[in-house]
């Protein structure tokens, strides 16, 4: 860390400002004219901002929406300006995870304990100027991965009702996914839920493209849009890091995805989205054809004073991983989560959040009687606990119970889990 924070004090050739307490967060009017690059310290960070992957910066009108199309303006440790980049803030995460996985079992096989290194990200977020700017995060180590990139896109807005970014950036598909990794309200997102969404059936998380984005406000209501054509993946494996170009490369097939989101008013969101998986039909390779799969989910997140509800729903087709089976024939699945956070402030920057969740899905779901295939669904109930030392230190514990859905003899066994983790971010 001290390496990286000396090559970019030496790369930009910078200089403290003479009351850095004071210096502004953010590009003053006549930055891009100043004699020398300022440091300025990070924005403090409160409990209550959106946990959503930082993007391009939001529109000024509408600010106050709570769309992930543009998120709030990254917080982080250092932040500079020099006439060549308006802006550069470096933030990041470091994760250290303690987990018991089946400890119920009889037998010792099946149980599973260890210590992991979750993630261990840095991020860089720059505006070349107040309509063009880029984003970059590393993963440096994180769940026996090492040096690759999540988010790593440019961007640029013409207005308030229109941007574009592109590049490795996720897609704007479940708000569970978009949440940010430096502020789950549990150690993983939904081990149900979401990895069903982002890894299984490729719906969700980050893949290599193009988005147009945009908000706005209209009697009373914010509006957020986004709309994105994805290279998406092809292949019989699990779409866990699907933004291989090297594998993508040469598709004719693309994936779209798009986002609406509707706040009318403050405390509540409203979304909806659908997501796309096609795949080539190379039965005849003198003519190009394809087929899709799709996805649809709504949508909520109400705040309450303290409380926090969060509750979203998706159903589409089910491909199980394999690309075959979209050109063959998939069948359906039903799914969703439910969440309820309680957050308490304390003194001294401390804080307490119990977090309470719900996650079902049935992988091959019908909506007629006798349709679909029984004795395949499952729920997950995790009660979590957080605790806050400052807003960037935390310890997050969470104890989830998996239910298999079935009258099958000795495939109904409940599989119990404790996950712990150390989490720093800034």
């Amino acid at each position: 860390m001290r390496f990286i924070l000396s090559t970019l004090l030496l790369g930009f050739s910078l200089s403290h400002a003479d009351d850095p307490a004071v210096a502004p967060a953010g590009p003053t009017p006549d930055s891009s004219h100043a004699s020398a690059p300022v440091i300025a310290p990070a924005p403090i960070q409160t409990f209550t901002k959106a946990r959503t992957d930082s993007a391009a910066p939001a529109p000024a009108q509408a600010a106050t929406a709570a769309s992930d199309s543009a998120a709030p303006a990254p917080t982080g440790i250092l932040v500079i300006r020099n006439p060549v980049l308006q802006r550069l803030a470096l933030s990041g995460t470091v994760q250290l995870k303690a987990f018991y996985h089946d400890f119920a079992s009889d037998r010792d096989s099946d149980k599973h304990l260890s210590f992991q290194l979750r993630r261990f990200n840095l991020a860089l977020d720059g505006d070349v100027t107040g309509n063009v700017g880029f984003r970059g995060e590393f993963l440096l180590d994180g769940a026996n991965k090492s040096y690759g990139t999540d988010d790593a896109y440019l961007w640029w807005r013409a207005n308030d009702w229109f941007g574009l970014k592109g590049g490795k950036l996720k897609r704007p598909f479940s708000q569970e996914a978009l949440q940010s990794s430096h502020s789950l309200y549990t150690v993983e997102r939904g081990e149900l839920y979401h990895d069903f969404l982002a890894n299984t059936n490729g719906y969700a998380d980050y893949d290599l493209g193009l988005i147009a984005y945009g908000a706005f406000a209209g009697q009373g209501a914010q509006v957020g849009y986004e709309v994105g054509v994805f290279n998406g993946k092809q292949s019989e494996k699990d779409y866990a890091g699907q933004q291989d170009v090297k594998t993508d490369a040469g598709f004719l097939a693309k994936d779209v995805v798009a986002r609406l989101t509707v706040s009318p008013i403050r405390a509540l969101r409203l979304e909806a989205a659908v997501s796309t998986k096609a795949v080539d039909d190379k039965s005849d390779p003198n003519s190009f054809a394809y087929a899709a799969n799709t996805a649809y989910e709504i949508g909520a997140d109400l705040t309450l004073g303290h409380l926090r509800l969060l509750g979203e729903t998706s159903l589409g087709d089910n491909h199980q991983g394999k690309d075959s089976l979209i050109l063959s024939g998939s069948s359906e699945f039903f799914a969703f989560y439910a969440a309820g956070i309680w957050h308490e402030d304390y003194r001294g920057g401390r804080a307490s959040e119990l977090v309470l969740k719900l996650e079902g899905l049935d992988p091959d779901f019908g909506w007629e009687k006798d349709s679909g295939k029984p004795n395949d669904g499952k729920l997950r109930y995790t009660v979590g606990c957080n605790y806050f030392f400052t807003s960037a230190i935390s310890v997050l514990a969470d104890y989830g119970i998996l239910q298999p859905i079935t009258l099958v003899p000795g495939e109904d066994r409940l599989i119990h889990s404790l996950d712990v983790m150390a989490r720093i971010s800034f």
